[in-house]
Parts: C-alpha cells; sequence; structure tokens
C-alpha cells in the first residue's frame, strides 16, 4: 500500500519539481544533452521505486563519466562506422528509420553516452536490469544481440554516431 502511495502521488510530484516541470523559461534553454539527463534521472528514480538499482550509465563495464570532447574524431567515426557494418548492426538498426531495431541517428541525444556503450557491450544483462532497455525490448520485441565488441570498438561505434547526430543538425 505505502510502495502504491509512493509511486501514485508524491514520485509524480517529485519527478515534475526535479525537472523545473511547467516553468517552460527554465526549460527552454536546456540542452539536448540536458535533457538526456534529465530523462536518464526520471527514469532511474522510477527504477528505484520500483526496487530496483541501476545506475544512469545502465550495467555494464562503463560506470564512469566518458568526458567526451566537442569536436568528433573523424578517424575513430569512420573506423565505428565500418564496425556498425562489420558486426551486422545494420541488420536490425538505421539511422533514420525504424527497422527490427530503434533508428540510431539521435540516440546520442536521448542518452548518456555511457549508457549507449554499455548497450552495445552488454545487452544480455542490460535487458534484464536496466529499465530503459526493458521498455526498449517491449516496444520492440526482438533483444540486442550480443556481438563481442570490446570497449574500443563500441566507444568508436559511439563516435560514428555522435557524427551521424551532428551531420543532421547541419
Amino acid at each position: 500500500m505505502r510502495k502504491r502511495y509512493l509511486l501514485m502521488y508524491i514520485l509524480p510530484i517529485l519527478l515534475v519539481a526535479g525537472c523545473g516541470g511547467g516553468n517552460k523559461s527554465e526549460t527552454s534553454g536546456t540542452t539536448t544533452e540536458q535533457k538526456a539527463q534529465q530523462t536518464a534521472t526520471v527514469e532511474q528514480t522510477q527504477a528505484t521505486a520500483q526496487g530496483e538499482q541501476v545506475s544512469e550509465f545502465g550495467v555494464g563495464p562503463i560506470q564512469e563519466p566518458l568526458n567526451l570532447p566537442e569536436t568528433i574524431d573523424e578517424a575513430l567515426a569512420k573506423k565505428g562506422e565500418e564496425l556498425f557494418d562489420k558486426k551486422g548492426c545494420t541488420a536490425c538498426h538505421e539511422l533514420d528509420n525504424r527497422k527490427v531495431g530503434p533508428p540510431l541517428r539521435d540516440v546520442v541525444n536521448q542518452r548518456p553516452p555511457e549508457w549507449i556503450m554499455n548497450m552495445i557491450i552488454n545487452p544480455e544483462e542490460m535487458i534484464l536490469k536496466d529499465p530503459v532497455a526493458k521498455k526498449l525490448l517491449e516496444e520492440y520485441g526482438v533483444p540486442m544481440t550480443n556481438q563481442n565488441v570490446s570497449k574500443d570498438e563500441a566507444r568508436a561505434i559511439l563516435e560514428f554516431l555522435r557524427k551521424a547526430a551532428k551531420e543532421k543538425k547541419n
């Protein structure tokens, strides 16, 4: 009963207060990275209320902030694009259209980079424990396949996705 009360009444109030709810002047200057962080925080708060303890970075080897540079490393992005094709990511993903899995061009604006890397490296455990990954599985109905991607390879794929997101803006 107490948990139900928390979820029905207290949590929505906390979420609105914590995300600047309703005051457009406060949120109008919010960057897409800040919005992604707010979304991750809200989802983490919901998961915690349901008894799950998962980092905003998801479940996997990446648990420290990456502190990515603003500029794209073109060589790393090219390597990431090659890996994206070689590892078979294109079988399930396109940049701009839903396929078996979600479109990926804007994923860097929707999720923290650490979460993205953990999803690439550790999809089975993410789907079992991370609330966002669980929602994606519910929506798409197919679990992401583990392609045995190393941290360095995942970082290269992330750079490719960062480049793709910036190209859309231009």
